[in-house]
């Protein structure tokens, strides 16, 4: 069976329809393909990624605003910052004194916890190490970061526990986090983290989705004090230099008890930090700690351990329900839908029913998220609108089923890709045409004749082996996107270019050919017990012609007209003369040049032309040539060459050997004996090989 066979039924939408006598059960087949579809959309990251569009929508636009926790600021490296460290000749990272001096500053201006979200992995000054490791240790008020695989390398286990009486309770916190799958961090895991360390005791919850207060900007806005590291670290350093002085080998005791000696700072300097806890993060270019965030598309790291704090201290965590729970809503979801379509035509009803679901679940589940409880929406919401696909092709089918019919029938007669144009174009139904470059393709039956005398008494048996090839060879041509024009008692003629526009058409119409004829061999061996022994003749053609509705107001027909047509169909007949099957016009052959392997025949002058066109046999694609014929098809080509050149010693050695190779050509023999006579005797001046065709 050849590649171009279609098998199978024709299935809409992956549906077979039933007829619309058939039960209730049988029609709504569409079921089992949408309840795919939807399990399908669940698992898939479709609905993961919907689910989480819809959470990022919500959490910048909550219903109601979480309470915002009153007793927080946060201390940030900005620009400002960077700034004025440049001038100093510092930069980023900042050597570890800097650090040293803004945790002093925010501790002495009387933060309740400095929590730094730094975490200190960079190489630095072993005299900067101690100082920073003595004062942040000696203010108690300090929390510093740690990753899973180390501490801050300057508290490690032997520094704590000889300072033990220092870390009455924890002082570390982890700062790492699992983003999701498109990188915005979403969760978050309390145990050992950042934000529970900042609590100063232990933290009873365990974590999940964060309840944004909003991107930096937001809780700004909202009444956080949000605030350059810049004066903290120049405020810093007098008091730094102080504790240096008292204890010049910074040694741990003696620098707690001159920090416990310093004033606090006054309040006007101190007001928007005193009593707070303190947060400490860079948002500056260059210091490359910026996450995605649902709030916004890139905010400071620290934001996210801040509003896990938040979370912890007043609104709560955020908990997502099971998906697997979905799957149940959208059944129910769909059951709904089901019933209310049920029995019906019209389809107001489902679609009120799909639209009021439909609202109920966004509008429920952005609701639920301000009440601390995510149920993701993609799975029923798909759910609802796959159903009502079903509902409306269902609808659809019982309503329109008689039409159809019709249609069907019909679509025996038209064909496919105009009834398609006529659909797209309604105006193109009027009488009228254009000119358009197109390939042309004629074929009839060889032996049909003799076929007609051996069934004249099984009329039905004749027309169903025409019928078969009919339908093979219509198959082959759609199957490379020919327009079937018409078929005429067993010839079929097809357009390849038209209606729709088809690249490389000459090529697809000369596979096409090939494979209609391959097509013609199943045809003869299914009826081979009753005698059927047929060949088929091809003329192709590429030009320009008229395309479009020809007729009368009562009959028309889409079809094309012109020289190139006519052509075409003196090819397919001229394959008689030269004992071929596939002949191809000159502007056809040019085309498919070194893509399919062909040979030329002659100069043809058809009836009524002056002008002799070069005529060329398609003989098959390249890779599928045998040794034998690759032999001939060089000798012969050689042989034509010189042939036209009048080089006519050379031609009858070239196709004496291109007959030894293939000695029953008959257009080979008659040029060999043209090319032994004519260098005899040479033919006039003017003489080209040529043939002319009498009839049409």
């Amino acid at each position: 069976m050849p590649a171009c066979r279609r098998t199978g039924p024709r299935l809409y939408w992956g549906v077979v329809f039933s007829p619309p006598h058939k039960s209730a059960a049988v029609r709504w087949r569409w079921l089992l393909p949408v309840a795919a579809l939807i399990a399908g959309f669940h698992f898939s990251p479709f609905s993961t990624a919907l689910d989480r569009a819809f959470f990022d929508h919500a959490s910048r636009h909550p219903l109601r605003a979480p309470p915002l926790p009153g007793n927080s600021a946060l201390v940030l490296v900005d620009e400002q910052t960077m700034a004025v460290m440049s001038e100093q000749g510092a930069r980023w990272p900042f050597p570890r004194r800097v650090f040293a001096q803004l945790f002093l500053a925010l501790h002495q201006a009387g933060a309740a916890r400095v929590v730094a979200d730094f975490t200190f992995f960079e190489e630095s000054d072993a005299v900067d190490d101690q100082l920073l490791a003595v004062v942040a240790t000696a203010a108690p008020s300090v929390v510093l970061a740690r990753t899973a695989a180390r501490p801050p390398f300057f508290w490690d286990e032997a520094f704590v526990a000889g300072a033990a009486r220092f870390f009455p309770t924890p002082r570390t916190g982890l700062v790492e986090f699992q983003a999701d799958d498109d990188g915005v961090a979403r969760h978050y895991t309390v145990p050992d983290s950042l934000a529970a360390a900042a609590l100063g005791a232990p933290a009873a919850a365990k974590g999940g989705l964060l309840r944004w207060h909003g991107g930096l900007e937001q809780i700004r806005a909202a009444g956080v004090p949000v605030l350059s590291a810049a004066p903290f670290i120049a405020a810093g350093k007098p008091g730094l230099d102080q504790l240096a002085a008292a204890s010049p080998d910074l040694e741990l005791e003696p620098m707690a008890r001159a920090l416990a000696t310093l004033p606090l700072f006054p309040p006007e300097f101190t007001g928007q930090v005193r009593g707070r806890v303190v947060f400490v993060g860079a948002n500056a270019s260059g210091t490359f700690d910026v996450k995605a965030l649902p709030v916004g598309k890139i905010e400071p790291g620290v934001l996210l351990h801040w509003t896990a704090w938040a979370n912890l201290t007043a609104s709560g965590f955020i908990t997502a329900v099971p998906r697997a729970s979905l799957l149940l809503v959208a059944l129910l979801v769909a059951a709904a839908i089901m019933r209310a379509g049920r029995g019906q035509i019209a389809l107001q009803g489902p679609i009120a029913m799909t639209g009021g679901l439909v609202l109920v679940l966004l509008g429920g589940a952005y609701a639920l998220l301000s009440a601390g409880w995510f149920v993701p929406p993609a799975t029923p919401v798909a759910a609802g609108v796959l159903t009502l696909l079903g509902v409306v092709a269902e609808s659809f089918w019982r309503e329109q089923a008689r039409k159809r019919e019709i249609q069907s029938m019909f679509g025996a007669y038209v064909d496919p890709g105009v009834v398609a144009q006529l659909v797209r174009n309604p105006g193109s139904l009027r009488l009228g045409g254009e000119r358009r470059e197109a390939t042309v393709f004629f074929s009839d039956l060889v032996g049909f004749t003799e076929l007609s005398e051996k069934l004249r008494d099984e009329p039905e048996r004749m027309v169903e082996v025409v019928n078969a090839y009919l339908e093979e060879t219509s198959e082959c041509l759609h199957h490379h996107g020919a327009y079937v024009d018409k078929y005429i008692g067993d010839a079929v003629m097809a357009v390849f270019g038209v209606p729709a526009a088809l690249p490389d058409h000459e090529l697809a119409a000369c596979r096409a050919a090939l494979d209609a004829r391959r097509a013609l061999e199943g045809i003869n061996i299914r009826y081979a017990s009753i005698g059927v022994k047929l060949e088929v003749r091809i003329g192709l053609n590429t030009g320009e012609m008229i395309v479009g509705n020809l007729g009368s107001s009562r009959k028309r027909n889409y079809t094309v007209m012109g020289d190139a047509v006519n052509l075409a169909s003196r090819l397919e007949g001229a394959n008689k003369e030269f004992g071929t099957h596939i002949l191809l016009g000159e502007t056809t052959a040019r085309a498919v040049a070194g893509r399919m392997a062909t040979r030329p025949l002659t100069r043809l002058r058809v009836k009524g032309k002056l002008v002799a066109i070069e005529v060329h046999e398609l003989v098959g694609a390249p890779a599928g040539l045998t040794p034998a014929e690759r032999d001939f098809l060089a000798a012969y080509n050689a042989g034509y060459a010189h042939l036209a050149a009048r080089r006519f010693a050379e031609a009858a050695a070239d196709f004496g050997r291109a007959l030894a190779a293939w000695p029953a050509d008959a257009v080979t023999r008659e040029f060999s004996r043209q090319a032994q006579l004519f260098t005899r005797q040479p033919p006039p001046a003017d003489w080209e090989p040529s043939l002319t065709l009498a009839s049409k």
